[in-house]
């Protein structure tokens, strides 16, 4: 009966001794799970800290969008802890974004819409609409004439 504190390592614990298949898919491997513990760690210095800060989370939305470009997890091709962590950490980002701006972030759009479709991920927080008429102009070149 160790003394646990910390949100990582509570995790890193938790992710141990569960025998779910998020939990499976992020401990897979050292390297997987060096990879999970990194973008949890990018959770918690970069996005909760840096949420009131409009040019941080501008920057870091970003880059999530560029990462994305090519991807549908953040580590491996199955969902992880990380993806939920960051999902969790970005929500009120993206509930602030209006439509322009998610379609602006198309790939980072992508991701999280479809972590929130997943019930086990968004559980009980509220849906973000992210309809496909304002991603109607990337497919038939008229974006920004609706």
């Amino acid at each position: 009966s160790e003394d646990i504190r910390g949100f990582c390592t509570i995790l890193h614990q938790i992710l141990k001794t569960c025998d779910h298949e998020v939990a499976k898919n992020s401990v897979n491997s050292p390297e997987i799970l060096a990879q999970v513990q990194s973008w949890i760690d990018y959770a918690c210095l970069y996005i909760w800290a840096g949420k009131d800060d409009k040019h941080i989370w501008k920057q870091l939305l970003q880059e999530l969008n560029q990462y994305f470009s090519d991807k549908s997890y953040f580590v491996s091709e199955n969902l992880t802890i990380a993806d939920i962590v960051v999902f969790y950490a970005l929500y009120d980002l993206m509930k602030k974004q209006t439509p322009v701006d998610k379609e602006n972030l198309l790939n980072l759009s992508r991701w999280f819409d479809h972590l929130q479709q997943i019930s086990g991920v968004r559980q009980n927080l509220e849906p973000l609409n992210f309809t496909t008429i304002y991603l109607h102009g990337w497919a038939t070149g008229t974006r920004g004439q609706m």
